[in-house]
């Protein structure tokens, strides 16, 4: 796997961010999921609190133009 992230990395430097994020998001869910098995019911400060919709339209009318910023700087 170090092989191909360095390989990928010489290809697209675009790559440091999306292996960054990806590998961010792969170590939570490993976190996730051992302490869910290993550890049996999660406290009750880590459970997660459902979402509104309001705040699923909040989020998403902030991430939609800064994607659009990141990927397409000349718009701006």
């Amino acid at each position: 796997e170090l092989i191909i992230f360095t390989t990928l990395l010489d290809w697209c430097p675009l790559t440091i961010i999306i292996l960054g994020v990806g590998a961010t998001i792969t170590a939570g869910y490993t976190l996730y999921m051992l302490m869910s098995t290993q550890h049996g019911k999660l406290p009750v400060n880590l459970m997660l609190i459902p979402m509104q919709t309001r705040e699923h339209l909040l989020l998403t009318l902030h991430i939609i133009p800064l994607m659009l910023i990141i990927l397409k700087p000349n718009l701006v």
